[in-house]
């Protein structure tokens, strides 16, 4: 009762702190905070949904994209681009049976609108077909949990490259590396064919599939201007694309841009294999 006191507190609360971003800021973590600490699933759903709920009208206030959501910042809920023109809210929703559905928001200037919009992100990662290439937008996305972002152009369009954890089951947690950009009406797109994976393949997204519970690590190194990477590998070679038999080999992959792609390069030095901004809130991020 107590629990459920508090959420319809927060909730009414939102409603009366239009004119006070602070408090507004407050109340979301507050919702995400309850949400997370749920234990029963059927609560933990329900407080999913109001924490949406209450980011989403949080995110509609006139002038919420100066909001700073620092808690959410700080637990990677919000990832922000270099040119602050967009910000990307995702989070996941653990089940009992292993398996995550994720959520979140892309918040971006719209130049025709000339206004901050607001994107729903709905989850279709379990019923994408070829999902590496294939064309998504907020109403069909490949759900992770994002939690870097790589501002780059493409001829005159800009594109922003994420980073991202999907918890897939209990057999095999994924990595990605996406591309969102937007179109002229200003309307998120997901993927685009400028990625070349191991065997030589363009593809409009990379994913990583490997053994559950292991660490795979994925970011992008400022100084080196390029994405770094654990090489996975099967444990046997005789279990090759059985996925949730590999794991990092001990060598390293990475991906520059050059000639409008991304091209991979195997056997890469890179400075650390793990990095703190690789550092999530769950485990084994």
């Amino acid at each position: 009762m107590k629990i459920r006191f508090l959420i319809l507190f927060l909730l009414t609360y939102l409603a009366s702190a239009i004119c006070h971003s602070q408090p507004a800021q407050d109340s979301v973590y507050n919702l995400y905070s309850v949400f997370m600490k749920s234990v029963n699933e059927v609560k933990k759903i329900d407080n999913c949904k109001k924490f949406s709920d209450g980011l989403k009208h949080v995110l509609d206030m006139n002038k919420s994209n100066e909001f700073v959501f620092d808690s959410l910042k700080k637990y990677k809920v919000m990832i922000e681009s270099p040119d602050k023109q967009l910000r990307v809210f995702t989070w996941d929703m653990e089940f009992e049976d292993g398996t995550h559905t994720y959520y979140g928001f892309i918040q971006a200037y719209n130049k025709k609108s000339k206004k901050f919009e607001v994107y729903p992100l709905n989850d279709k990662s379990g019923v994408i077909k070829d999902p590496e290439n294939a064309n998504l937008d907020n109403t069909k996305w490949f759900g992770a949990y994002y939690y870097q972002i790589i501002q780059m152009k493409k001829k005159k369009n800009k594109y922003y490259v994420l980073l991202g954890w999907n918890g897939n089951n209990r057999i095999t947690n994924k990595r990605l590396i996406d591309v969102l950009y937007f179109n002229e009406k200003g309307f998120p797109k997901f993927g685009d064919a400028i990625f070349t994976a191991e065997d030589g393949k363009i593809k409009k997204r990379i994913i990583f599939e490997y053994q559950a519970g292991i660490f795979m690590s994925l970011r992008y190194d400022e100084e080196k201007q390029a994405i770094l990477f654990d090489h996975l590998s099967p444990a046997n070679p005789n279990l090759e694309g059985q996925f949730q038999f590999y794991g990092p080999d001990f060598t390293y992959g990475m991906m520059e841009f050059k000639d409008r792609k991304w091209l991979y390069f195997k056997n890469a030095n890179p400075r650390n294999d793990k990095d703190k901004t690789d550092k999530h809130f769950h485990e084994p991020y």
